[in-house]
């Protein structure tokens, strides 16, 4: 199994937790995996965030992904069943989409390109 897809997987592990935290019960993880990036959608339609949850899980995702940092934290995230690890999972994926609705709860969409593709585009 290619290590960008494992290291998506904790990703979703982590923000699977995450919901469960703001109390969800109902979550669902989609996957795409595709040549170049690969996709994770993580959908919580039992709760709707808080602003302030909304705004910290914008702010995990802010900064580029970072591959050396992220093969390193790859090995940790989703590990510790006893916390969250949301400080990792911003550098081993991006924010493709979040939206917050009442009605509609939570859905997340993250992604991660392929190491291959992250080295051949670098100039």
């Amino acid at each position: 199994m290619k290590l960008d897809a494992v290291q998506l997987m904790r990703v979703a592990e982590e923000l699977l937790k995450y919901f469960y935290t703001k109390g969800s019960r109902s979550v669902r993880l989609s996957y795409d995996f595709g040549d170049d990036r690969s996709f994770c959608a993580v959908e919580a339609r039992d709760v709707v965030l808080p602003i302030d949850d909304e705004l910290f899980l914008r702010k995990v995702f802010e900064g580029p992904v970072q591959p050396e940092v992220a093969n390193y934290y790859g090995s940790l995230a989703g590990r510790r069943r006893d916390g969250l690890e949301m400080e990792l999972v911003g550098t081993m994926a991006e924010l493709e989409d979040l939206s917050n609705e009442p009605g509609m709860g939570v859905r997340i969409v993250v992604s991660r390109r392929e190491q291959e593709y992250r080295t051949s585009r670098r100039g």
